[in-house]
């Protein structure tokens, strides 16, 4: 028979080293894989309604010598003043439209879509993507024309059920990156779509 070990304790003087836990694999860092916004082709219809209206204030001072000084002279500063205020209308218009579409953004990372709206108040909205459960692409005429596509999102996310990313560029490739980085997680999570 062998002699019982006794365990052996450090000296009195010395601390006692605590067991250091196993590391596991490292941690991968949430990368951003696409940032971008809608196109302003979603505007080309107030650009070309503010585009004939500026035409025709430019032009009113011409129409009104042309056809209307000899009948109307009396009104003539009357006239003159609204073409002038008129005249920037249409600018201002056409630049709240194309903010508005600027300061939209669609931030796709390798663990979430972030939507960020507003000019100078901003909302965002986060979804992660192991919610996303399927993507539709939507290309209407107007879009298809200038290669861009709505993608739409069906998620679990109560808040958020239907996600529109609305005229992406390139759309079939950015498909392509939500649909790789949904599969990650979703795996990475243990998320099954059960019918």
């Amino acid at each position: 028979m062998e002699p019982e070990r006794q365990a052996e304790k450090p000296p009195e003087n010395q601390q006692a080293t605590p067991r250091q836990p196993k590391q596991s694999a490292p941690v991968q860092q949430e990368k951003t894989v696409y940032l971008g916004g809608p196109s302003q082709v979603i505007n080309y219809n107030t650009f070309i309604v503010c585009a004939i209206l500026f035409v025709i204030v430019l032009s009113a001072p011409a129409i009104y010598k042309t056809f209307l000084a000899a009948q109307y002279s009396e009104f003539k500063m009357y006239y003159m003043l609204a073409s002038k205020i008129l005249f920037f209308v249409p600018i201002i218009w056409a630049f709240s439209v194309w903010i508005k579409v600027k300061m939209h953004k669609y931030t796709i990372t390798t663990e979430r879509l972030t939507e960020e709206v507003g000019v100078l108040s901003k909302n965002t909205d986060v979804l992660e993507l192991y919610r996303v459960k399927d993507i539709t692409f939507n290309e209407p005429f107007a879009l298809r024309m200038f290669s861009c596509g709505n993608i739409i999102l069906d998620t679990s996310d109560k808040s958020t059920p239907l996600v529109v990313l609305h005229a992406i560029k390139s759309p079939k490739a950015v498909i392509d990156i939500l649909r790789q980085n949904v599969e990650i997680m979703r795996t990475k999570k243990g998320v099954r779509e059960i019918d």
